[in-house]
């Protein structure tokens, strides 16, 4: 019984040791080192953007069946904004 349990601490503990190494070791998705964020400007004003928003030019567009809102899959037809615009 002593051996199951120090067998199933030292699982348990290694777990831990492996989710802590994940959450703190950099990733490539982190981008180089002591770079900072990449700040797009406000298509109408240049204020920095907070949030993208959907031009409505896509022939292609999609109508979202719950909120009755037009999006696209292209990126191409959204632009930044600011949180005035």
């Amino acid at each position: 019984m002593t051996t199951l349990i120090i067998l199933m601490t030292l699982i348990h503990v290694a777990a831990f040791v492996i989710m802590v190494m994940i959450r703190v070791w950099r990733n490539e998705a982190d981008g180089p080192t002591g770079e900072s964020a990449k700040i797009s400007p406000c298509a109408v004003c240049s204020e920095p953007a907070t949030h993208w928003s959907y031009d409505g030019l896509d022939p292609n567009a999609r109508r979202d069946p719950h909120t009755g809102r037009y999006w696209s899959t292209d990126t191409a037809h959204y632009r930044p904004l600011c949180a005035a615009h």
